[in-house]
């Protein structure tokens, strides 16, 4: 069948509209980009991510530094870099187990107060806020980069300041009786594993309840009209109790940072995805368990959706104002 004129003019005018849907729907994906990074590079979004990092780093140093290990000096005898040391210390400076419990809660109250209570330094808290509509996906994202190179960081200041001079352990707890040896003056930061029988099932399953807990208080705190002092000691407290729990099993990831940093310092990643499967697991359960039956924020799928346009759904005029009074 021969294509008449008014065949053509019908095929061009369908190609038109193709072209230019194609190109209204790249238009659209463009501007969505510009606004998005206009959003990420907005001055509140930048400032957030500085204190994150700085936050992360300060509580990071100070918790790490409890869990290493200090030798007695005056010990003498052969000491063995090949492998862990198989007795326990000489008598001197031992980190124990509510040492480390104490350090870590106390650290993370030391760093949410110096940095401000708004700081999350837990990617698995930052996941949370994200999943429950409270902070934008990218600005999480920016969050969680921000808390993993403050892990990085403070990794990294310990390991120039104290040396490579031992490999990474992750016991806290004095090692059984056996041959005496000098250990080595320090060892390196020390890395979260899953401790000698403990399955990974088991150890995802420690990491999942102990970062629910621990994103529960967070939203709780966050939520209720308390002293800008309280927030942090609350949750300092939970992190305690969460190494209270999981030290001997886990050596207590809770935070993928904490575990990341030591981890990329020292080149070892050993089953490091149970240390962000159980917090991320985790703090999705919480967002869920806090959103949904607890404390419900919506009544109707109506009201989730009216919500998700009003954190998404950017605007120039939103960019110029009302945008950087948003998460």
């Amino acid at each position: 069948m021969p294509r008449t004129p008014l065949r053509c003019l019908s095929s061009l005018k369908l190609l038109c509209v193709r072209e230019t849907s194609l190109f209204a729907a790249v238009m659209f994906v463009f501007r969505c980009l510009r606004l998005v990074l206009r959003d990420v590079l907005s001055q509140s979004c930048l400032h957030h991510f500085l204190l994150e990092f700085v936050g992360t780093a300060l509580f990071l140093s100070a918790s790490l530094s409890a869990v290493l290990i200090k030798a007695d000096p005056r010990s003498t005898g052969p000491t063995n870099h090949s492998g862990p040391p198989e007795g326990p210390p000489p008598s001197g400076f031992v980190a124990c187990p509510l040492q480390v419990v104490l350090v870590f809660g106390l650290s993370v109250a030391m760093a949410a107060l110096s940095v401000g209570g708004a700081v999350h330094l837990n990617p698995a808290v930052s996941i949370a806020m994200a999943l429950t509509l409270r902070l934008r996906l990218w600005r999480a994202a920016l969050y969680v980069i921000g808390q993993l190179l403050g892990g990085v960081a403070s990794a990294a200041l310990l390991l120039g300041l104290m040396g490579d001079v031992a490999p990474a352990v992750n016991q806290v707890s004095v090692p059984p009786t056996g041959n005496q040896r000098a250990w080595s003056s320090l060892t390196r930061p020390v890395r979260v594993q899953v401790s000698s029988g403990v399955l990974l099932h088991q150890a995802v399953t420690v990491e999942t309840l102990i970062t629910l807990q621990l994103v529960l208080v967070v939203m709780v705190t966050t939520e209720l009209p308390l002293p800008e002092v309280a927030t942090p000691l609350l949750v300092g407290l939970t992190v305690s109790l969460g190494h209270l729990v999981a030290v001997g099993a886990t050596g207590c990831g809770m935070n993928p940072a904490r575990s990341f940093g030591p981890a990329a310092v020292t080149l070892d990643f050993r089953n490091h995805w149970v240390f962000w499967a159980g917090p991320i697991l985790g703090a999705c359960l919480a967002a869920l368990l806090n959103d949904l039956l607890l404390r419900p924020r919506w009544r109707c799928p109506g009201d989730w959706w009216a919500e998700l346009k009003q954190l998404y759904v950017l605007t120039d005029k939103q960019q110029q104002g009302a945008l950087s009074q948003l998460p």
